[in-house]
């Protein structure tokens, strides 16, 4: 997967968490947000 890929899921990922008015869909997205940037940094670092 290119990092370029991943960075725009986060992207969509924190937009989206922005527009819905839902607690636990944020909540869960900001869950998605975090894990696909600490899968970002370890394909940039490792």
């Amino acid at each position: 997967m290119k990092t370029s890929y991943i960075f725009g899921a986060i992207l969509l990922c924190s937009i989206a968490g922005v527009l819905v008015g839902s607690r636990a869909t944020k909540t869960v997205l900001l869950v998605g947000t975090g894990v696909l940037s600490a899968y970002g940094l370890f394909r940039i670092l490792g």
